[in-house]
């Protein structure tokens, strides 16, 4: 991307609904625009665990309103995001069909491990490197996110399903805040926390910071109190304590917050007993505010993919060892299926042929469970994997791609509809038969083409004799392809 590029970021959040955009200025991100909206989609899931159709409406509504201001931009430089509320809800699609209409682009649901990784991307970016342990928390409307690292580096990851609106409702749903039930919620919240303290103790960390609406309001109301000094943001225990004391004593109309705004006085009283629990549980004695959080994150990812650092090439690499792919036989694999591509396009660029790649690179994962049927054990492997920087529904379609290595077709009848994914999935299927004996072959000099409906395969009969059992296997590769309704043309 060169200068004056505009990147933009949308973070559906549970509570809140957040859109940022900057501009790309001599290698730095330039803020341009920021704007939130109240939606708190995570107040709308019903008793059974569905987005109720008032939530919906309020949801599409506000992206509606955000795609004005993302109209012109490209599609590789905008990313929007969801958490926790859509993580939950049984009902996703129902949101999301009409929600990616209204906003124009695409939206991803990512895991609570991506959220944390991007999260502290986001903070850790805004933070001098000073080389400290950090402990860096963002309580969400529905999650919270916990995450030790060291300048850009993140050690320790988790998502806890705690969070400002979803603990509000739980313990405060009829607008009444006591201290008995504030108490019960801080208790409450602290034993969500100890069950990963092993992790997240202070023993583990030098300083603490925290990101997001939750906090940087607790970080305001301790400044309007002047509890720690004139000029101090800094949460402390004895600041918590008092804002505790207030809110349980007194009406919301009589709180004495002037500037704190009624949405957020909705769920000020959850989000106050989570900080308060983990700060119990982590024996925590004071924390710093970041302004930097998820969407943040998201934009250095962006940023990041496009200057070839993509982490998602990292994943692929970390998950590939764990389980002990032939690395060799990978390579080997993606080379001939990158042949065969450029045969069939005339031409093919790297950038183009990523997810073809990233299928060859991890074909064989599900070895190591087992031999037999190790396409569906990759399969499994891919979905339920901690894979940093892909989306739940791209770890889906990786994992559909190394299913659809093998075997028949009508498993994966969807993506043979997009004419670009059949050809990645005939030559990935044709690169691993090709490459059966574990040696480098190199590509035969043929001619491969493929429309969707047709596919032409011209080879000289010397490589069929020189190859009789590859020659073979593409023949019955064919019948499979025959049995999908493909015209076979091979001579």
């Amino acid at each position: 991307m060169r200068d004056g590029h505009i990147l933009a970021t949308v973070d559906l959040g549970s509570n809140s609904f957040r859109i940022e955009m900057a501009r790309l200025d001599h290698g730095q991100l330039v803020r341009l625009d920021y704007y939130k909206e109240p939606v708190r989609l995570g107040a709308g899931l019903d008793a059974d665990g569905n987005l109720t159709p008032e939530a919906i409406e309020r949801g599409v509504a506000c992206l509606g309103r955000f795609a004005e201001r993302l109209r012109g931009l490209t599609p590789d430089a905008v990313r929007a995001v969801a958490t926790q509320s859509l993580r939950s809800a049984k009902n996703p699609e129902a949101f999301l069909i009409p929600a990616q209409a209204a906003l124009g682009y695409p939206i991803e649901i990512i895991s609570g491990q991506e959220e944390a990784r991007l999260i502290y991307q986001g903070v850790a970016n805004a933070l001098p490197k000073d080389h400290k342990t950090r402990l860096v928390v963002d309580i969400g409307g529905g999650s919270t996110e916990l995450i030790v690292g060291i300048n850009t580096d993140a050690h320790r990851m988790d998502s806890m399903k705690i969070g400002c609106v979803s603990h509000t409702l739980k313990f405060f749903n009829n607008g009444k805040i006591t201290e008995k039930s504030f108490e019960k919620a801080v208790i409450a919240a602290a034993a969500v926390f100890e069950e990963v303290s092993e992790s997240f103790h202070s023993e583990f960390w030098q300083v603490a910071y925290g990101s997001s609406g939750t906090i940087e309001t607790i970080s305001e109301l301790c400044g309007q109190l002047n509890l720690n000094g004139v000029g101090s943001d800094k949460i402390t225990r004895a600041g918590m304590t008092e804002i505790a004391r207030i809110i349980t004593s007194s009406d919301p109309k009589k709180w004495p917050f002037p500037e704190l705004k009624a949405q957020r006085a909705q769920v000020l009283a959850g989000g106050l007993a989570v900080l308060m629990g983990l700060f119990q549980a982590f024996n925590v004695q004071g924390m710093s505010p970041c302004y930097s959080a998820l969407r943040q994150g998201v934009m250095v990812d962006l940023l990041g993919r496009d200057m070839g650092d993509d982490v998602r090439e990292q994943s692929i690499a970390r998950l590939a060892k764990r389980w002990t792919v032939d690395h060799a036989q990978a390579i080997r694999v993606q080379s001939m299926a990158l042949d065969l591509l450029a045969k069939v396009r005339g031409t093919v660029k790297v950038v183009d042929a990523q997810w073809l790649i990233w299928a060859a690179r991890t074909h064989e994962v599900g070895m190591a469970i087992s031999h037999d049927g190790f396409h569906r054990h990759g399969d499994y492997i891919l979905r339920n994997a901690e894979l940093a920087g892909f989306s739940r529904a791209e770890q889906a379609h990786l994992a559909q791609l190394v299913l659809t290595q093998r075997g028949g077709l009508r498993k994966s009848v969807d993506l043979l509809n997009n004419p670009s994914i059949a050809q990645e999935i005939l030559c990935l299927r044709v690169a691993i038969l090709l490459c059966h004996a574990r040696t480098d072959v190199g590509a035969p000099n043929c001619i491969l083409r493929f429309d969707g409906k047709l596919i032409t395969w011209r080879c000289d009969e010397t490589w069929r004799n020189k190859f009789p059992l590859s020659a073979y296997l593409l023949d019955e590769e064919w019948r499979v392809w025959e049995k999908m309704g493909v015209t076979i043309d091979v001579q």
